[in-house]
């Protein structure tokens, strides 16, 4: 199976709609190109959280939907407060009623015998901290129903991949930037010694820097025995050749294929 990973689309940023539209179209249009079946959003779906905005992100994703993809969405936190640092339950509600028509997490979708565990990495933030910055904060209680789940996934011989995707990115460290509780999430993650992998792949986005996390002398795929691990770019900015970048991943294969959107 082929996932796209789009992240950061900040709907009701400039002119963020439009390019986003654009990205919808080329998708449904080039469907035996890229060979997709399922499309992945790592956060910060809006810029502000506000209802015009998941209007907006709604309808698109009603249209990718209506082409036949299930599209699965993890919350970031523009999706959660103005301006990406302030809470906001409305907010959290809005993201619920239009675009992941979930409270609970992790959530969980098998899709083609490929496992989805979707977080919200911004739980614990909502609880505890009415400023956050810009960080995430899975907190202990989905990190535990997390850790079960991904045993049980395990066990499971229907299931040919676990896909944990989340919106903050477990290795940025700068202050009121990263996951506050990112050491115990890679402990939940990690390969335990002489087991197959737990997750095959982690996908996240926030930073807005396309990287997959392979580079031989920092090998974090290989430290935490996982297949891929991939943070998106922001989809919608254009490159130097003014081109969008859709990235899709190869689950079988373990890679990552880059198609440029004019």
């Amino acid at each position: 199976m082929k996932i796209i990973h789009l992240s950061d689309l900040h709907i009701g940023k400039s002119n963020n709609y439009e390019k986003a539209r654009e990205i919808v179209a080329w998708i449904l249009e080039n469907k035996e190109i890229h060979r997709a079946e399922v499309v992945v959003i790592s956060g910060d779906v809006v810029d502000d959280g506000e209802d015009w905005q998941f209007k907006q992100a709604a309808e698109l994703i009603s249209r990718l939907r209506e082409g036949g993809y299930p599209v699965l969405v993890v919350p970031g936190n523009h999706d959660y407060g103005p301006d990406g640092y302030r809470e906001n339950p409305r907010s959290q509600q809005g993201f619920q009623e239009y675009i992941s028509h979930t409270n609970e997490y992790p959530a969980v979708y098998i899709v083609g015998g490929q496992g989805f565990v979707l977080l919200d990495s911004m739980l614990e933030e909502m609880r505890h901290h009415e400023i956050w910055g810009a960080q995430g904060y899975l907190g202990g209680e989905q990190l535990l129903k997390l850790d079960r789940i991904l045993e049980e996934l395990a066990e499971n011989p229907g299931v040919e991949n676990v896909i944990v995707v989340l919106h903050h990115h477990p290795f940025d460290y700068l202050f009121y930037h990263g996951l506050r509780d990112h050491e115990d999430f890679k402990g939940v993650i990690a390969r335990r010694k002489g087991a197959p992998p737990r997750v095959n792949v982690l996908l996240f986005g926030h930073k807005h820097l396309e990287h997959r996390f392979n580079d031989p002398d920092d090998n974090m795929e290989v430290l935490y025995g996982i297949d891929l691990i991939y943070a998106s770019g922001q989809t919608v900015e254009r490159d130097q050749d003014g081109k969008m970048v859709l990235p899709v991943i190869d689950l079988q294969r373990k890679e990552i294929l880059r198609y440029h959107i004019p």
